[in-house]
Order: C-alpha cells, then structure tokens, then sequence
C-alpha cells in the first residue's frame, strides 16, 4: 500500500512538473511573439475589439429596448394589474369602470385597489413648444393638484430645461415638482406622472372611469396569486388579470411584436457576435500560417500537441481578453455619448454577461479551430522543415 502511495506521489509530481514547464514555457512564447509580431496581431485585436464592442451594445440596447416597453408598470411596481380584456400594453388601454375595484376585492381579500388612468394628451409648452404627451394619473403619487412628475431625459423634449416649469396639458396648466430617472421612454411622447384627480381634468375622463386598477397586498403576495386572477377573469369575462411581472412582460412583448424592432436590434447583435468569432478564429489561422515554421521547430524538439495547442490557445485567449477590455471601456463610453439621442438605453449587468458569455464562447471556438488547423499539418513535416 504504502509502495503504491509513493508510486501515485512520484506520478503526480512528475506532471505537475510538466504542466508547469509547459505553462512557463508557453508563457515565454507567447511574451517573445507579442514583441516581436504585435503588429499582425494587433490588427486582429482591434478588428475582434470592434466587433465585440458592436455586439454588445447593441445587445444593450436590445434589452433596453425591452425594458422601456414597460417602464411604467416597473416604476408603479403594482402587484397584479386588472385591464379591461383583450388589453396587451400598459401604453394603450381601454377605459373601465372603477366600481370593479369591489368586484376585484372579493377575489382578492386583503388587496389595496388603486385607480390608475393614462392617456395622450396634448401639449403646449414654453417657447411655444408643442406636441403630445402620455398622461399617468396615479392615486399616491405625493404631487399636489396640477403639478408633475417627469424623466430627466424630457427636460430638454419639454423646454423645461431652462428654468420653465409650467405646461399646458389639454388647457390645463401643470408644474413641474419632481424628475426621475425611471420613465425614459422612445414613444416620442414623455411620461406626466399626476395625482389621478389631475389626470381626471387634463384627460376629460369623467368620475368612476379607470385605465387599469393596480392591486397591492400590505400583507404580502399570496402563493396562488395567479389562480386568483384566473378564477376573476372566468367569473367577469369583460376583465383580464395580470401579475406584476406578467404585465410587465405582456407590455414589453406588445412593442416587440408590433413594432419588430427588438428583433430587428437583437439580430445586429448576433451578427456582430457572429462577425468577432469569424475575426477571432481567422486571426489564429494566420497565426498558425505565419508561425508554421516556429510550431514545426518546437514539435521537432519534443513539444508535445497539448504544448502547441497550449500556445495557440493562449494567443486566442490574448485576443480575447483584450476585446473584453475594450468593451469594458468602450461600450459604456458609446451609451454615455448617445444617451441625449436615446435616453432609455442604458449599459448593465446582464450586458456585462453577455459579454463574458461571447468571450467565453469565442475562446471555445477558437480552441476547436486552432485544433483543426493543428491537424493540418502533416506528420512528415517536421522531417521537411
């Protein structure tokens, strides 16, 4: 037993010291071709850089996209929305009647039902402006009567970023008292958060009729919350309800399938993704073309095939890493430099992932290539060479 220990014990240094002159050897390589071939490599690090850095910000603004298309509903942050049946999207409702709020309670015990109303409305702001507006009437807003909240990124839409605050809301004149960050929209028609009394008058909506009725649990969200809302949409057909997320989810959907502009950003993203993969596997093939020679030589002096995939390897994962880099830096440089032209696109943590998962998968990618190409080298060469 104790033969057999030292045996494995004898085995397991020796490799540990082969993976480690393969690694150092590997390393002073890779240094001497980054001195000496930085130029062609350079090159295909700036190539793979851009298409990355394409990818993934139109990635980021893909789910952007998908965020702004529900950017009201996340910022009222309901628990379970009820709309008039056949409503998809929190922008275009269909009036209903407030008094289902009782209705809406008896399936719901223990809920908080709150109006909600939206509408468009036009505008006429300072400097003569004009233009129309989505006007969102909520019951706890904590704005006085005829004052508004509005995003920051409408400021400069609305004129008010010279110190205005005053608009005229289908005759109504409204005030500013309070922006957010929250409601960026690319409807084209800013977001007027008012106290519901407000809207009431700016819409022409008369008493007892609602957009939606956002429903609240003080006590927590019951566990079959989503059985409750079926069961209230079979017993009143003229209703639908919806979870917070579920409406969310339906808004977002609804610009998505209307407008095919998701798709349409999205499949930039994929191409760009697409293109750094064909760049990155393109480079290590000429890698491996310019450095034929070199790759015969250390195969003639006992270099083993993990030893030059190895090698090739850690070229790819140069190119790599350094793409990554410039994503890092560039990509949220690109969202800060057109947030004036589109506001509700934002650089963020699921972008960051994506682009660690093209890395990743570009590495992957390029190890298989540089494999085939390493295949390709006939045994008889090193005999040649």
């Amino acid at each position: 037993m104790n033969v057999a220990a030292a045996i494995a014990q004898r085995a397991t240094r020796r490799s540990t010291r082969r993976a480690a002159w393969r690694g150092s050897a590997v390393a002073l390589i890779v240094a001497a071709i980054l001195r000496h071939d930085g130029r062609s490599l350079g090159f295909g690090l700036i190539a793979c850089a851009i298409a990355a850095t394409v990818a993934t910000f139109q990635f980021a603004v893909f789910t952007s996209f998908l965020a702004a298309g529900a950017a009201v509903p996340r910022f009222i942050a309901a628990d379970a929305w009820i709309t008039a049946a056949g409503v998809e999207c929190f922008d275009f409702p269909a009036p209903m009647a407030e008094a289902w709020a009782g209705a809406v309670q008896a399936h719901l015990p223990g809920a908080r039902v709150e109006p909600v109303l939206v509408g468009f409305a036009g505008l006429a702001g300072p400097a003569a402006s004009a233009g129309n507006v989505v006007v969102v009437g909520l019951a706890r807003t904590g704005l006085a009567e005829r004052q508004f909240m509005v995003d920051a990124s409408d400021e400069r839409r609305l004129r008010l970023d010279g110190g205005e605050s005053g608009l005229q809301v289908n005759g109504l004149l409204l005030h500013r008292a309070a922006t957010t960050r929250a409601l960026a929209t690319f409807l084209g028609a800013p977001y007027l958060v008012v106290s519901d009394s407000t809207a009431r008058r700016a819409l022409g909506w008369p008493e007892g009729q609602v957009a939606f009725l956002a429903v609240r649990f003080p006590g927590g969200v019951p566990a079959d919350l989503d059985a409750r809302l079926a069961a209230l949409a079979r017993h009143y057909p003229e209703l639908a309800g919806f979870t917070g997320a579920g409406f969310e989810a339906s808004s977002s959907q609804y610009w998505q399938a209307k407008t095919g502009a998701g798709a349409a950003i999205l499949l930039a993203a994929l191409l760009a993704a697409l293109l750094m993969l064909l760049l990155l596997v393109n480079a290590v093939a000429r890698f491996v073309q310019r450095r034929q020679a070199d790759i015969l030589s250390l195969i003639g002096h006992g270099a083993g095939d993990g030893t030059v995939l190895a090698l090739l390897v850690a070229m790819a994962a140069v190119l790599v890493l350094g793409s990554l880099i410039a994503v890092a830096l560039a990509a949220p440089l690109i969202t800060a430099v057109v947030h004036p032209f589109l506001p509700w696109v934002a650089f963020k943590l699921v972008d960051a992932l994506f682009a660690l998962g093209l890395g990743g998968l570009a590495l992957a990618v390029a190890t298989l290539s540089a494999r085939a190409d390493l295949k390709r080298i006939p045994a008889d060469a090193i005999f040649r060479s």
